[in-house]
């Protein structure tokens, strides 16, 4: 082996160990003084992307779970304003049952009119006042809105709050016409009914009564959110003499009737009343003594069949139909004993749609023409009379369903939302651990290197100076 000077090989593999030895300990210093594995890209660069994205969707799910908090506190501040317009409402009804009791006089219901007016005042006060980061919420203008509750771009949950003043809930109401003719005169038909909760066909057939009809509707309230209740009213008047009478009453015979006076016929109210039980049917007097007016609540038709009167041709009446108001509708049939028109008359009912929301109806046949309903709002309640009393009511019972669909509906969101906050938290939770194990220092495996370096460093320190002290012995060479 060659002995030089110029090259001293072992002073430079030395050196290039305490310079890699060195580099070791600084890449531990450095991990261990700030908790962290990946300090640069150069530290690993794919690592270093993955860590990135982990942590801005960590810190988009943590502000989510703040978005979703501060959505169930306006939710909150939302509900307890419908809280205090139920309150309201039940306070108004309750004025209103005792307005329609007849013990009351002029100036009794005018005192319970007075509250009844401060209470419309309070709903829309709380309507227009109700607001949660200064932005109203009861006024109608809160639809549309989203709560941000996911990391990324429409991961959102969207939700309205409905207008709670005075004049916006109460009974969404319409009435399918009613008709007299000598047979059931319902044609059959379709109707498609749209309300809050969707829409849905209604099918009746040919010779439907009101109370098919209703009976059809309300196998759809659960889709439509429309409700419908059917009466059946008609008026028996202008007798044409006086005679012993009988017919049939929806099948059922009434007893053979002396009608003394064409101008009382109470004994022929009597006659049908006693067959009520089966016939379905109850009479009452109408504006006089002169007429009666018959009602089957269900909506069943009133059918009258095989009238026949003491002498052939020479007993008659009308019977017509009546509406919701009590008004003739149509101009009627007039019923004899078969000489000169029909034996058989037919009343069918009237149908009464009602929602505490919009809705609407469409229909292909001529029976019941197409219509929107019509609201019964609150701000209109006055209980200043019975009749007026009842509507109230109504109205009022619409408002109370519309309110407490509302707060369902709250309460569902903020239900959703604690749910939402327990997922994002669990998510954000495993995604920060995901990155922990990519990202953050192992202290114990740091702190073994870092003590490795050390002692490497010492020794590689330690050879240096030997490699180059060893070539000191050249000079013994040049010494004589």
């Amino acid at each position: 082996m060659a002995l030089n000077i110029n090259t001293n090989i072992g002073a430079l593999g030395a050196a290039a160990a305490a310079s890699s030895v060195n580099k070791s300990m600084e890449t531990a210093m450095e991990r261990l003084s700030t908790g962290l594995q990946i300090n640069t890209a150069a530290d690993d660069a794919a690592g270093m992307a993955i860590s990135s994205r982990m942590e801005a969707q960590v810190r988009g799910l943590n502000q989510a779970i703040r978005n979703a908090a501060d959505g169930q506190s306006l939710i909150d501040t939302t509900e307890g304003a419908h809280q205090e317009v139920t309150n309201i409402l039940q306070r108004m009804r309750e004025l209103a049952v005792q307005s329609a009791n007849d013990t009351n006089v002029a100036g009794d219901r005018a005192n319970l009119q007075a509250e009844v007016t401060q209470l419309i005042s309070e709903i829309n006060r709380i309507s227009s006042q109700t607001t949660w980061n200064g932005v109203a919420v009861l006024d109608g203008t809160f639809t549309g809105k989203q709560l941000q509750i996911g990391a990324d771009f429409e991961q959102t949950l969207t939700f309205d709050v409905d207008d709670v003043s005075a004049t916006a809930i109460g009974a969404y109401k319409t009435t399918l016409a009613t008709e007299t003719n000598a047979t059931s005169g319902i044609a059959g038909d379709t109707l498609a009914v749209s309300g809050h909760l969707g829409s849905a066909n209604v099918v009746y057939g040919a010779g439907a009564s009101a109370k098919d009809i209703a009976t059809a509707i309300n196998a759809q309230t659960s889709s439509t959110g429309v409700s419908a209740t059917a009466t059946s009213k008609g008026l028996i008047d202008n007798f044409l003499s006086a005679e012993a009478i009988t017919f049939s009453l929806n099948g059922t015979a009434i007893a053979s009737t002396t009608v003394a006076s064409t101008t009382d016929i109470r004994n022929l109210r009597d006659a049908i009343n006693a067959i009520s039980s089966s016939s379905g049917v109850t009479a009452a007097m109408g504006s006089s003594n002169a007429s009666i007016v018959l009602t089957a609540v269900d909506g069943r038709d009133i059918a009258i069949t095989a009238f026949t009167g003491g002498t052939a041709g020479s007993q008659a009446f009308d019977l017509t139909s009546l509406n919701a108001s009590g008004a003739e509708v149509g101009g009627g049939v007039t019923v004899d004993d078969g000489t000169n028109d029909a034996v058989t008359g037919t009343v069918t009912g009237y149908v009464e749609m009602k929602s505490s929301h919009d809705f609407s109806f469409d229909g292909a046949a001529a029976d019941y023409a197409d219509a929107d309903a019509d609201l019964s709002g609150v701000s209109a309640v006055n209980i200043t009379t019975a009749d007026g009393a009842a509507s109230a009511i109504t109205a009022i019972d619409g408002a109370i369903e519309k309110i407490n669909s509302a707060r369902a509906n709250l309460g569902a969101i903020s239900n959703r939302l604690d749910n939402t906050i327990s997922n994002l938290t669990n998510i954000s939770t495993n995604i920060s651990s995901s990155q922990s194990r990519i990202q953050d220092a192992d202290f114990a495996a740091e702190s073994t290197n870092l003590a490795k370096s050390q002692i490497l460093q010492q020794a590689a320190t330690a050879m240096l100076a030997q490699a180059n002290a060893s070539k000191q012995s050249v000079l013994s060479l040049l010494q004589g």
